[in-house]
């Protein structure tokens, strides 16, 4: 009787099991030992702890547009004052999906929320927020540890970028080398 029950049990969790994907697959998930090759200098703002680029060029918070992709390497220290982050070679250790929900902002303000399956649901628009995270690592500049790209989509369209997709964000600012272990 075990292994009757246990066979359909082996088979479903087979199923869920990832990879591998094609790297042009927004399941793909970058392979440790990859590089992140910072081609110029790029320069975080004071009181900031990451930049921002999209479209090939670095762009301010305000000027990135959250619904298109969009990349930028984060630093572990946010200073009063601009931090470099100079041309490098990044060792990516680790890579994740991430998704979040964001609510936006509509200047409306809604006057009740609605009951659902025995829980509250506010009805203020959503997005989700889909998150390429990679963890790098430089020997000359340590506190330089993540390099991410997303953006944001409506909940029912929403999927991770593919790395074209996040390599077209970067332009020639950067260039993501993939670890075929060959």
């Amino acid at each position: 009787m075990r292994s009757v029950l246990f066979i359909p049990l082996l088979l479903t969790l087979s199923a869920c099991s990832s990879g591998p994907y094609p790297v042009n697959s927004p399941y793909y998930l970058v392979p440790a030992g990859s590089k992140v090759v910072l081609n110029q200098e790029l320069t975080i703002p004071p009181d900031a702890g990451r930049v921002y680029i999209q479209y090939g060029k670095v762009v301010s918070p305000v000027e990135k547009n959250n619904y298109y992709a969009h990349c930028w390497f984060l630093s572990w220290k946010v200073l009063d004052t601009t931090q470099l982050i100079k041309p490098d070679t990044f060792i990516v250790t680790n890579t994740q999906h991430l998704e979040d929900i964001v609510k936006i902002n509509t200047g409306r303000q809604y006057a009740s929320n609605e009951l659902a399956f025995g829980m509250f649901v506010d009805s203020a628009p959503q997005a989700l927020i889909y998150t390429t995270e990679l963890s790098i690592h430089s020997d000359t500049q340590p506190n330089i540890r993540r390099f991410a790209c997303g953006y944001w989509e409506n909940p029912s369209d929403a999927q991770h970028l593919t790395v074209a997709q996040m390599q077209q964000a970067l332009g020639s600012i950067a260039v993501i080398q993939l670890n075929t272990g060959k």
